[in-house]
């Protein structure tokens, strides 16, 4: 209680003379409120004592009081308010005359305002009466200096002013010093503790107070209100009436006893001043004067007394709060000792565990990502020892935090609550959701608030806190990281920081374990793109190849489910192939591409086939939506992160390849880049079978057509070969009888010449479909070109049963043929005829076979006026003629002859073929008739004797200064084997020819099929600087595979496409794509054939460079060259104009329309360039205008419309737009058309369809 009165003692005053945020309101209202205290004042003074000595002076004092209050409390912003109420006072209720009212008021407001300076001046720190310091501070600076100047402003005025003597100067100096003294020291005292005292603790008007306050009051009453005797004892009593007053200022709070010290100064004043009191006796000064002498004298004791009871005071507070601070010190350090040494028990426990921690994450044998944050969690519970310890990931789409590891009591019951991570409408946040949402670290007690919802077990597992520590996972997700202590245990101090440095090392070994993953990730899909790479390599079928792919997809473990689709026409994707958990359900729903199909075209791989594009989600869930139609399915098979890429094929959009993973944020830059490489494996594997389909049936058409004839279906020379080889080994194996007959049509070419070709191709068909149909399923049937057949009867009883089988198929082929609306057709029949096995015939003579067929057929042919069947046999005389071409060979009787060989680009002969006869007892014997008797071995001998004596002539030549190429024929079979080879080239080396000028003709035959050895030879032979050739190009479909596959140096296109170009025209059209092709491969070209001076004009037209025939020059000895070519330089070359004729015009309209076609196609702006294309500026129209021919008509109207087409061609070019080439063609066509009908007509003689210019 004592302590309590003490402390009420201890008043700070507040002045509000420093807050600079009073509002200009707030001020005008201060001001106003000062000016109506300062007027009553004033007047409450006057009223009390107008009737008094000195009552003029009475308002003055008060008001001065409130004034000096004002400056004191509120500092000069009130002056206006202020001085604005002194002068109203001293005008209106002491009526001073104007100078003196304004000098007054001047000195009223500059004596405190000077005395609050001082105050400050000498105190700056004044906060009151609280010590004897600041009290005399008030007293002096305050109080009696600033009324001493003022009394003296105020006398000074008087006597300036009025030039009045009033009272005596040094009696108004002090009267009026002590009367301003005494209303500062009351009035601004009063004030100040009531309006601004603040005591350190809160204080109540005590009813003991009132008890004594009024007794107090009427003692005073009693003094200074009743007459006393002179020298009286009240007179010195007065003094006594102080000590209450000290003694309350002791007890009671400054608020209450100052008004009361102030109501008794109050009231002794006013006894006095009517004339009541000890002092009314008083000769010496005026009462009033007296009693405020002895009323300052006792306030200034009481105030002084009071400013030493309260420093005693604060003294004894101050070292009362010393000892109970020391006290709770004391206490407080030994509950820190206690605590700091529990906290250490736990820190070197925390330190432990991130010990053992460090090597769990360093473990060199890493389990799974899960154990191992199972043991970091039951590790840090054990070791320090903690209620709970878990590791927490935020599902932001539940606003839950997901326990991913726990261990502890408290783990288990933690499982099963829900932890908020934000605070929604119904839901308080956790204390997690907290320190993740601040992002720093936070420990909380268990009696916060946000713990309510688990204080029952909190309450029953003893917990007395948490600490959480957010983190980021390697998703970019937020976690946490939890620690739960007991009650009677505590974290250390630097929890907060070594936490922090934990949870950094867990998200850092999260992001090592992620990046860890991901390469291993990126390893594991790297080796299923290998694979895929070798699947893809090995595929043969599509289908299987993108299930094997989808396949390795799901073996990577990466996904759980790998799919191609492919919309069909209807824009509804198909499943090509699947792989994967469940993944059937896809098959189910019916998946589109159009975006207005909901929700069937709203998924990701839609949107992604629409767009084109890679298209990666990551959160394939949370993008999806729970109101998705397949969300169910997606989240009962953990369809997290979902990639879907599409797969070119032919350079097009051709599919889509789909992968799902159970990870979410599976596909990072390095994954996505394998699975887009994946993707662009399967297209190039598609595009690989593709190609490799169009080329296996390009092969597959290919070898048809190298084994079949175009015409008939039926095997060729090729087909026949390959079954013929494998039928005579049979026979011979199994002792049995092949026949093969050689069948030729007598009647053809009057057919063929009469109706046309086309009649010809129908009758060749006819008998074609007849000799099938005559034929077992084991006989073979063939056709070697133009009219001539072969059949060959496998297995046959006996040589006599042929003659049943060819009478059955003359009677076959006899039979009329009607073909079309052509006239009735009869046609007869030759053949020739040979069995095998024969003595001297391998298997591998096939070719020996045909020809030996061939000299029967030529037999039967030349005797058909005498023969009794249309077939003839091979004889056995045959064999003599083939014992005397051996014996002639043996004997080296060779006769060599050069064909010249014609450069018509230069017009000079630059090379030679060497043409081999043998010199037989009457006439020379030509290849065809000895080279069918040959071996193998004669073969050699041959190839030798025509070697050396290719030397002998080349020596001769090279002494005249001739230097020609010479080429000759070598058989295929030298080709087809090593040994071959080298022997061959051993040959070639003692041959005097240097290499540069032999060119080495390969025939076309069987052994020509090893095409990969033969290939290897003439690669060989190249390498030394032989040529090698390429012989009669264009007879079969075979000639044209070798020259794809083998690389020779030369071809020489067969004579039958030009020996019937007069008759055959449309033959031109063959020849300028064989020149064309062996052009583009960079080949050197020969047509041989060229038997009369049309034929060479036209294949000068067509700029063929190598001519060679009997127009150039007939096969001559070496001893004639020398001459012939002296003889041909001194000739002049005939000009191609000399005989021009239909076959030229047709050839050089072929090369014109092929020239425009070109233009057209490939250079549409140089085809712009030289247009105009019109009739009267073309060659080919003057030279149809200046070549008379019957029939010219119809070609000049055909032309005429094919300049037509060229105009609209060029019209559309010129405008931007793509013209019709197609009509183009068939006006060319129709040209070329109108003059094969003239030159195929029969009613035209020959000079007629021919004419000359």
């Amino acid at each position: 209680m004592k302590a309590d009165s003490d402390a009420a003692l201890l008043t700070e005053i507040r002045l509000p003379v420093a807050d600079s945020s009073i509002s200009a309101r707030r001020l005008w209202w201060i001001n106003v409120w000062l000016f109506l205290a300062t007027v009553l004042a004033g007047a409450f003074a006057g009223l009390l004592f107008h009737d008094v000595l000195s009552s003029q002076y009475w308002p003055i004092w008060p008001a001065e009081g409130v004034i000096a209050y004002g400056i004191l409390a509120w500092g000069p912003r009130v002056i206006p308010g202020l001085l604005l109420a002194r002068i109203c006072l001293n005008l209106i209720s002491l009526h001073y005359p104007m100078p003196i009212a304004l000098w007054a008021d001047l000195g009223g407001i500059l004596a405190p305002w000077l005395g609050r300076w001082l105050l400050y001046r000498a105190s700056p720190d004044w906060r009151g009466f609280g010590n004897v310091r600041q009290a005399l501070s008030f007293l002096l600076l305050f109080c009696l200096v600033p009324a001493f100047l003022g009394a003296a402003w105020l006398l000074a005025g008087s006597k300036l002013l009025t030039l009045v003597a009033g009272l005596s100067s040094w009696h108004m100096l002090i009267y009026w010093t002590l009367a301003q003294t005494a209303t500062f020291l009351n009035i601004v005292g009063v004030a100040l503790v009531v309006l601004h005292g603040h005591s350190q603790v809160p204080w109540r008007f005590p009813r003991s107070f009132l008890l004594l306050a009024l007794p107090t009051l009427a003692i005073a009453v009693a003094l200074f209100f009743q007459h006393f005797s002179a020298n009286s004892l009240p007179e010195a009593g007065v003094v006594f009436l102080v000590l209450p007053f000290i003694w309350m200022l002791s007890q009671y709070p400054v608020q209450l006893v100052y008004p009361l010290a102030f109501l008794s100064f109050l009231l002794a004043l006013l006894g006095t001043s009517r004339g009541f009191g000890p002092y009314e006796h008083n000769q010496l000064i005026l009462p009033e004067g007296l009693a405020l002498i002895i009323g300052l004298v006792l306030e200034v004791i009481g105030l002084l007394a009071g400013a030493m009871i309260a420093e005693r005071s604060a003294a004894r507070v101050a070292l009362e709060r010393l000892n109970r601070d020391l006290e709770r010190r004391v206490f407080v350090n030994s509950q820190d000792l206690r605590q700091r040494n529990r906290e250490l028990q736990v820190r070197d426990a925390f330190l432990q565990s991130v010990t053992e921690i460090n090597r769990l994450f360093s473990a060199p044998a890493v389990p799974g990502l899960p154990q191992i944050l199972e043991q970091f969690c039951a590790i840090l519970a054990s070791r320090m020892p903690l209620a709970a310890v878990w590791i927490g990931h935020v599902q932001e789409d539940e606003n839950r935090i997901e326990l991913t590891a726990a261990a502890g009591p408290l783990a288990a019951p933690l499982a099963r609550v829900v932890l908020p991570c934000h605070a929604r409408a119904g839901v308080p946040q956790s204390p997690a959701g907290r320190a993740i949402e601040s992002q720093r670290t936070m420990l909380f007690s268990s009696d916060d608030p946000l713990f309510a919802p688990w204080a029952d077990l909190i309450q029953q597992y003893r917990m007395g806190g948490g600490i959480y520590s957010p983190f980021t996972w390697p998703d970019g997700s937020a976690g946490v990281l939890a620690l739960y202590r007991y009650v009677d245990t505590a974290f250390p101090a630097e929890i907060n920081e070594l936490l922090e440095r934990l949870s950094a090392d867990l998200a850092a070994f999260l992001r090592q374990r992620q990046v860890a993953r991901e390469l291993e990730d990126i390893r594991t899909l790297q080796k299923t793109m290998l694979v895929s790479g070798d699947i893809a390599l090995r595929a043969r079928e599509a289908p299987q190849m993108l299930r094997a792919i989808c396949d390795e997809l799901i073996r990577s473990t990466l996904f759980n489910a790998a799919f191609i689709i492919r919309p069909d026409a209807a824009g509804v994707f198909q499943a090509l192939a699947l792989a994967g958990h469940n993944v059937e359900w896809i098959l189910q729903r019916r998946w589109t591409i159009h975006p207005d199909d909901v929700p069937d075209g709203q998924s990701f791989t839609s949107r992604a086939w629409r767009e084109d594009r890679f298209l990666a989600v990551q959160d394939y869930l949370g993008a999806l939506g729970e109101n998705a139609a397949w969300f169910a399915q997606a989240r009962e098979n953990h369809w997290h992160s979902v990639a879907t890429l599409p797969i070119y094929h032919r350079e097009e959009r051709w599919a889509m390849l789909n992968v799902i993973s159970d990870r979410a944020h599976l596909f990072n830059e390095e994954i996505i880049e394998v699975l887009q490489r994946v993707a662009l494996l399967v297209g190039h594997a598609l595009d690989e079978i593709h190609l490799k389909g169009q080329l296996s049936e390009e092969r597959q058409r290919q070898s048809h057509l190298a084994r079949h004839d175009a015409l008939t279906g039926l095997a060729n020379r090729r087909g026949l070969t390959e079954f013929l080889q494998p039928a005579m080994a049979r026979a011979r194996r199994n002792d049995g009888l092949l026949a093969l007959a050689v069948l030729d049509l007598d009647d053809f070419k009057p057919v063929n010449d009469q109706y046309g070709h086309a009649a010809g191709d129908l009758l060749l068909q006819e008998v074609a479909n007849r000799l099938h149909s005559s034929l077992r399923q084991s006989d073979h049937l063939a056709r070697l070109g133009g009219d001539e057949f072969v059949l060959v009867w496998d297995s046959l009883q006996s040589r006599e049963q042929i003659h049943s089988i060819l009478e059955k198929i003359g009677e076959t082929l006899a039979q009329p043929y009607f073909l079309s609306d052509l006239p009735t057709i009869y046609v007869r029949l030759s053949a020739g005829i040979t069995f095998y096995p024969q003595p001297d015939v391998t298997p591998g003579d096939a070719d020996l076979l045909l020809r030996q067929a061939d000299h029967a057929l030529y037999e039967a042919k030349e005797n058909k006026k005498i023969r009794d069947f249309f077939w003839s046999f091979f004889a056995d005389d045959k064999a003599n003629e083939r014992r005397q071409i051996q014996a002639l060979l043996r004997d080296g009787q060779l006769l060599l002859q050069y064909q010249p060989i014609l450069d018509q680009l230069q017009d000079r002969i630059v090379g030679v073929e060497a043409l081999a006869r043998l010199a037989g007892a009457e006439r020379a014997i030509s290849p065809g008739d000895f080279l069918p008797f040959l071996s193998p071995e004669d073969q050699w001998t041959l190839t030798k004797l025509v070697l050396a004596q290719l030397s002998k002539d080349w020596e001769e030549w090279q002494g005249q200064g001739i230097h020609l190429w010479i080429a000759l024929n070598i058989p295929p079979g030298f080709l087809a084997s090593e040994r071959g080879l080298q022997r061959l080239q051993e040959l070639l080396a003692d041959c005097a020819v240097p290499a540069r000028h032999l060119v080495l003709e390969i025939l076309e035959s069987e052994e020509l099929l090893l095409l990969d050895f033969t290939a290897q030879s003439i690669r060989s032979l190249q390498s030394l600087g032989y040529r090698v050739g390429l012989d009669d190009v264009g007879t079969g479909y075979a000639s044209l595979l070798y020259l794809k596959e083998l690389p020779v140096d030369k071809i020489k296109i067969d004579q039958a496409f030009v020996l019937h170009l007069s008759e055959n025209p449309n033959d031109l059209h063959f020849l300028r794509a064989l020149l064309d092709l062996g052009q583009s491969q960079g080949l050197e070209v020969i047509v041989e054939g060229v038997e009369n001076q049309t034929i060479r004009n036209v294949l000068r037209l067509m700029q063929v460079p190598l001519l060679q025939g009997f127009a150039i020059a007939r096969p001559m000895f070496a001893e004639a060259i020398p001459a012939w070519l002296r003889e041909r330089s001194g000739v002049r070359p005939r000009s191609a104009t000399t005989d021009y004729d239909l076959l030229q015009l047709y050839a050089e309209i072929i090369d014109y329309q092929k020239t425009i076609f070109a233009l057209v196609s490939l250079n549409p702006a140089w085809f712009l360039r030289l247009a105009p294309w019109s009739g009267s500026q073309c060659p080919i129209h003057a030279r149809l205008s200046a070549f008379p021919f019957v029939g010219r008509e119809e070609v000049l109207q055909a032309h005429v419309e094919y300049h037509r087409q060229l105009e609209r061609i060029t019209t559309a070019l010129a405008r931007g737009s793509a013209g019709d080439i197609s009509t183009l063609q068939s006006a060319g066509d129709q040209v070329l058309r109108s003059i094969e009908r003239i030159i195929h007509s029969p009613r035209l003689p020959q000079r007629n369809r021919y004419a000359q210019v």
